[in-house]
C-alpha cells in the first residue's frame, strides 16, 4: 500500500508542476496575440483603400524634344583633284639647235596664246629655202619651153611636117617638166614649213610647269622641252555617293550648279568657285561614286574673292548647295537620331518609335527623308534608358529643330 501510495503522492507532484509551467506560459501567449493584433490593426489602417487612392503615382519622365522642320538645302560636300582642262607637251617638230628661248618661258610664269617659247636656228633651213625657190623657177622655165615645142610640133603635125612619133616625145616632155615643177614645189613647201617649225609658240594661254630649253642646246625632234596647262580652266571631278543620288534623283539635275572650292587645312579659306558641266559616264570602280566634272576659269591666278589661286593635282574640298526644298527633306537636331536612323516622336504625350532614312549628317543638324515623317512632328532629343512604345513622357520645354531643346 506505501508503494502505492508514493506513486499517487510522486504523480500529483508532477501535475502540480505542469500546471504551474503553463500558467507561466500565458501571459507571453496572450502578450503575443496582442502584439499580432495591433500589427494587423496597423497594417489595415495604412493598406486602407482611401489611404491607396489619396497617395499619387510617381510622374512620367521628363524628355526634351525639339520640332522636325523642313530644310531649304543640303550641301553635298566630297574632295577632289584639281586637274587641268589641257596640258600639251612642248617639243620640236624638227631637230637643231636652239637659238633662242622666251623670256616668260620659265616654270611657274604665265604666257599669253602666241607667246614665243622656243625658236630653233634657221641658217639651214633658210639656204634649203632658196634652193627649193631656185628648183621651182628652173622647173617653171623648162616646163615652159616644154610647151612651147609641143605647141609647135602640133601645128607642124596638122601640116604634115612632123612626124606622129616627134609629137608624142614633146607631149611627153611637157608633162615630164610638169611633174619636176611639182616635185620642186613640194620641197619649197617642206622647207617653208620647217622654217615654220623652227618657231615653237604657245597654243593658247598657259601655265608653264615644267621647262627644259636652254639657249645653243641641240634637240631631237619630238624631245620634251617643257609642259604647258591652259591657264583658262581647270576640271575637278566631285563624286556622287548613293546617299547624295537619292537628295539629287538623278546627277543629270546637278548640271549647272555652282560649287565652292575650300582648302581642306583651312575650311574657312575659299580658294574659288566652279561649275557642273556634265555628268561623267562611268562610275568609279572602287567607289561605285557617279562623277560630277566642275569646271574653274581661271583657276591659277589671283582674285579678290580667292584666298589664293589653285595648284595643278591639289586636293580641294568641294561644296555643292543642292535645292531641296520640295524633296520633303527634314532637319532634327543630331540628338534626335539613335543609332543609324532611329528616332523617337512625342505623339500626345506618348513615345512612338520611328526608322528613318538618314540623308546628311552635320554637327547641327541631322538631314532625313521626310517620306517617314511629317514636318512639325515632334521628336525626343534625351536618351531614355528602357524607352518604349506608348510611354508617356513630359516634354520638359519647347525647342525648334537645330537649337539643342
Amino acid at each position: 500500500m506505501s508503494d502505492a501510495a508514493g506513486e499517487g503522492t510522486a504523480k500529483k507532484h508532477e501535475s502540480d508542476e505542469t500546471e504551474t509551467r503553463q500558467a507561466r506560459r500565458w501571459p507571453w501567449v496572450v502578450g503575443g496575440v496582442i502584439v499580432l493584433a495591433l500589427g494587423i490593426a496597423v497594417l489595415w489602417v495604412m493598406t486602407r483603400p482611401e489611404e491607396r487612392a489619396a497617395k499619387p503615382p510617381p510622374p512620367p519622365p521628363l524628355a526634351r524634344s525639339a520640332i522636325a522642320e523642313p530644310a531649304e538645302t543640303l550641301t553635298i560636300r566630297q574632295t577632289g583633284f584639281v586637274r587641268p582642262e589641257a596640258t600639251l607637251t612642248v617639243a620640236a617638230e624638227i631637230g637643231g639647235r636652239i637659238a633662242d628661248v622666251g623670256s616668260d618661258f620659265e616654270v611657274g610664269n604665265f604666257i599669253e596664246e602666241g607667246a614665243l617659247l622656243i625658236r630653233l636656228e634657221t641658217t639651214r633651213i633658210e639656204a634649203d629655202i632658196a634652193s627649193a625657190e631656185a628648183a621651182v623657177a628652173q622647173s617653171e622655165a623648162a616646163l615652159a619651153e616644154a610647151r612651147i615645142e609641143r605647141d609647135r610640133q602640133e601645128e607642124l603635125e596638122e601640116k604634115d611636117f612632123a612626124a606622129e612619133a616627134v609629137l608624142q616625145q614633146a607631149i611627153v616632155a611637157v608633162a615630164t617638166a610638169e611633174a619636176d615643177l611639182t616635185a620642186a614645189r613640194a620641197t619649197l613647201t617642206q622647207a617653208r614649213e620647217q622654217l615654220e617649225d623652227a618657231t615653237i609658240t604657245a597654243p593658247f594661254a598657259a601655265l608653264v610647269t615644267e621647262e627644259s630649253a636652254a639657249e645653243g642646246a641641240l634637240v631631237q625632234a619630238g624631245a620634251s622641252l617643257g609642259t604647258l596647262v591652259s591657264a583658262e580652266a581647270a576640271e575637278i571631278e566631285l563624286g556622287l555617293t548613293p546617299p547624295d543620288l537619292r537628295v539629287l534623283g538623278e546627277a543629270e539635275r546637278a548640271i549647272g550648279g555652282r560649287v565652292i572650292l575650300r582648302d581642306p587645312a583651312v575650311p574657312d579659306a575659299v580658294l574659288a568657285t566652279g561649275e557642273v558641266v556634265r555628268v561623267d559616264g562611268d562610275i568609279a570602280p572602287e567607289t561605285r561614286t557617279v562623277g560630277l566634272i566642275v569646271r574653274v576659269a581661271t583657276p591659277f591666278e589671283d582674285g579678290e574673292d580667292r584666298a589664293r589661286p589653285l595648284r595643278v593635282d591639289e586636293l580641294v574640298a568641294l561644296e555643292l548647295p543642292v535645292d531641296v526644298e520640295d524633296r520633303g527633306v527634314l532637319a532634327v537636331p543630331p540628338e534626335a537620331v539613335k543609332g543609324r536612323g532611329t528616332l523617337w516622336t512625342i505623339e500626345e504625350g506618348r513615345l512612338a518609335r520611328r526608322q528613318v532614312t538618314v540623308l546628311q549628317r552635320a554637327e547641327d543638324r541631322v538631314l532625313i527623308g521626310g517620306a517617314e515623317l511629317a514636318a512639325g512632328t515632334r521628336v525626343m532629343l534625351s536618351d531614355l534608358p528602357g524607352a518604349v512604345d506608348g510611354q508617356e513622357v513630359r516634354i520638359e520645354r519647347e525647342g525648334a529643330a537645330g537649337d539643342g531643346s
